[in-house]
């Protein structure tokens, strides 16, 4: 699996900016950009008034190149419910978030562009320098089994203001869900590259997902077994260029 150095009661906030002494901008001048004093979600099992899913397939999606098998749709946001604003566009009436959880690309930055006339995402980059695959009897199936999701306002001890509250909320992330849905990011090691490839705006932070903590499978997600060791994948997306970008950090 990945190799992980860096030990969730080890994080230094300080990388991201002082406290700003208002509990709705936790970390000011390098999370900001992504915060947009907004609050954020969970994303959690239950039926919402939108068609938010995890798993199933409504996309062609692209095959692996290493391990050979096509990429996990892991969440579906429905970008007709008004909560999620800063992301709808006019042609892509839902937002996937893919990526391959079986092998090694995963663990570095990904590139896809989205169309939404063919309903087709391919592989813009990939970089894959440690070829490695899960065991054939450890590997998420693909397509994931679908399962309705609900958005749930973040509760306050998700949004961390100090070295305790930031530990806190590393804690229940991966045990009660799974999904972090806009709002601010919950880093393990500083910002991620926010930068699009293709046209070097800004793009908008969109979620992190996390795989559920080992001895609590099931309890966030209860039709798989959602492991992906300590990894947190960051999604990003550009609107302009409709390009999905994902980034990876490991506590």
């Amino acid at each position: 699996m990945m190799n992980t150095t860096l030990s969730r009661r080890m994080i230094d906030i300080s990388l991201l900016g002082p406290f700003t002494g208002d509990f709705t901008k936790p970390y000011s001048f390098q999370v900001g950009p992504h915060w947009k004093d907004f609050i954020g979600f969970r994303v959690v099992e239950g039926t919402d008034h939108s068609r938010h899913f995890f798993g199933g397939q409504t996309w062609e999606l692209p095959i692996c190149p290493n391990c050979k098998e096509s990429l996990h749709q892991i969440f579906t946001f429905d970008l007709s419910d008004p909560r999620l604003a800063i992301v709808r566009i006019d042609n892509l009436k839902e937002l996937p978030l893919i990526s391959c959880l079986n092998c090694s690309y995963y663990w570095e930055p990904q590139t896809f562009k989205l169309d939404p006339i063919k309903n087709q995402i391919t592989i813009l980059h990939q970089n894959n320098t440690q070829n490695w695959e899960m065991d054939a009897e450890d590997k998420i199936p693909s397509p994931l089994p679908r399962m309705d999701m609900k958005l749930m306002n973040m509760f306050k001890g998700d949004i961390p203001v100090d070295d305790e509250s930031y530990e806190s909320a590393f804690e229940s992330f991966g045990d009660e869900y799974i999904c972090r849905l806009l709002g601010a990011p919950l880093y393990a090691s500083g910002p991620i590259d926010r930068e699009c490839p293709c046209c070097s705006k800004e793009m908008i932070y969109v979620s992190t997902i996390t795989g559920e903590t080992y001895g609590n499978e099931r309890n966030a997600i209860s039709t798989v077994d959602f492991v992906i060791g300590e990894s947190l994948i960051y999604f990003l997306f550009c609107k302009d260029c409709l390009l999905l970008k994902t980034e990876v950090q490991s506590t």
